[in-house]
């Protein structure tokens, strides 16, 4: 019994010692959370301020070979840079909260990622500095439109929908902007997906793009830096 509970009384002292946050956890420990970090199975990810990925684990570098020191505008899609660029400049400002989401990553290889985001700021103080973030999810599309294949009709509040989605709004901004109900506007998204034959949202725009049923993203910088978060 007594060597019972020579193995045990370590653990319940450690348990007992400093606080429950996670750095006095670690200190008492003498654990490498970086370590650990770069061998979880999923990719994750810091960009700094400026929008410049600064360290991938090592799913992170599968995802995106060659991805460390590039910017945000250069592993996204082309149709979702615009959104994915003035949503990060108000989050880095403090504007917008940081949601989970969804985007669209193009790899070396020339595939296309959609993947699901979870991200938190890092902060330097009161400071926005960066981000880190963990890739939840991740499905490979590229199904191109057949050649000739007419575009499918729209009604007229499905084609308004549509243009919000290509803008990178959630169904809350959705719903604030269009005056209804959020459940009303996920029935709008069922159909505009149903119509274009899509999975998700992000497929959906992708897909619209093919079709010319949504304007090319526009080259605006919402930074005014060539894709950088202001300083």
């Amino acid at each position: 019994m007594s060597a019972s509970r020579n193995v045990t009384e370590p653990l319940s002292d450690i348990g007992l010692q400093g606080g429950s946050d996670l750095a006095s956890q670690l200190a008492l420990l003498g654990g490498d959370v970086t370590g650990a970090l770069e061998e979880v199975t999923v990719p994750m990810y810091i960009v700094d301020r400026r929008g410049r990925i600064r360290w991938l684990n090592e799913a992170g570098r599968e995802l995106l070979p060659g991805g460390v020191g590039k910017r945000l505008k250069d592993v996204v899609a082309p149709e979702q840079v615009h959104p994915t660029l003035r949503h990060f400049a108000l989050r880095m400002l403090g504007r917008e909260e940081f949601t989970d989401h969804e985007t669209l990553l193009k790899t070396t290889s020339g595939q296309r990622h959609e993947v699901e985001i979870s991200s938190v700021p890092l902060r330097r103080g009161q400071r926005i500095v960066g981000v880190f973030g963990v890739v939840r999810a991740d499905r490979v599309i590229d199904r191109p439109v057949a050649a000739g294949k007419p575009a499918p009709t729209l009604t007229p509040r499905q084609s308004e929908v549509l243009q919000l989605l290509g803008d990178g709004l959630t169904t809350q901004q959705m719903a604030d902007q269009m005056g209804l109900a959020t459940e009303t506007v996920r029935n709008h998204v069922r159909g505009v997906l149903a119509q274009l034959g899509a999975q998700s949202r992000l497929e959906a725009v992708l897909v619209a793009h093919r079709y010319g049923l949504l304007d090319p993203p526009s080259a605006i910088d919402p930074s005014g830096s060539g894709g950088d978060a202001p300083s």
